[in-house]
């Protein structure tokens, strides 16, 4: 391999590390702080609109990479971000625990489903619709079944039911599906805009490309730490 070659294989990679870094603290943004006014206000389907807005950032994240493997890494970055509250706090690693399975399960199952169907993805927005809404139709239900045994809250255990499991369909997965349907091709989208541009700008002015990655960063977990310190 020579010099140059081994020079781009190098950026590429500190490029991708960089993005997964920034989308994951978009992700964990989105969790800690938006999630967080979403229920001091009550709003009836704050579960389904973060799993959408989160859904987006990754959208955003595989048109750019083409690489749906980014979801894991980003659901890992998000966590760090959800589990500030344990480090600042001082509370118990399980208060987070299920809010934490729920963001690894929703990601996953978008990754995962992402790379088996990544070629007709790639060519229709149907796909894309279908992919995304399946993704939290799956991780929905996955979490139902998986959180009642991890560290339920009461909302969840007041589903523990035969007809509690028929109306979590309906309150939550449902809105989760519909959210995730709307959202991954939004982000999808975005990602198609800005994917010539973003690398346009890493290949003419790297620079600058690791500045706005690190700031994007910074500005997230930062927001983050005062959300949790001020008990949002």
């Amino acid at each position: 391999m020579s010099n140059n070659q081994t020079k781009v294989t190098r950026t590429s990679k500190a490029n991708l590390i960089l993005a997964i870094i920034a989308l994951g603290s978009i992700c964990g943004l989105i969790e800690v702080v938006i999630g967080g006014l979403l229920k001091q206000t009550d709003f009836a389907f704050r579960s389904g609109l973060l799993v959408g807005l989160g859904f987006a950032v990754i959208g955003l994240g595989i048109a750019i990479f083409r690489k749906p493997v980014i979801a894991i890494f980003i659901a890992l970055i998000a966590i760090m971000s959800k589990n500030l509250a344990v480090v600042m706090l001082h509370l118990p690693a399980m208060c987070m625990a299920n809010s934490s399975l729920a963001v690894m399960l929703e990601y996953g199952a978008l990754g995962g489903i992402a790379a088996v169907a990544m070629g007709s993805m790639q060519k229709s927005v149907k796909s894309r619709i279908m992919i995304g809404g399946g993704a939290a139709a799956v991780s929905s239900i996955a979490f139902y079944f998986a959180g009642m045994h991890v560290a339920p809250c009461n909302y969840l255990l007041s589903f523990n039911s035969a007809a509690g499991f028929g109306s979590y369909l309906y309150k939550e997965a449902l809105v989760w599906t519909i959210a995730a349907a709307v959202l991954f091709p939004v982000g999808w989208y975005l990602g198609l805009k800005i994917a010539n541009r973003n690398m346009a700008l890493f290949e003419a002015r790297p620079s600058l490309y690791y500045i706005g990655s690190i700031a994007t960063t910074a500005i997230c977990w930062l927001a983050c730490a005062i959300a949790v310190s001020n008990g949002i």
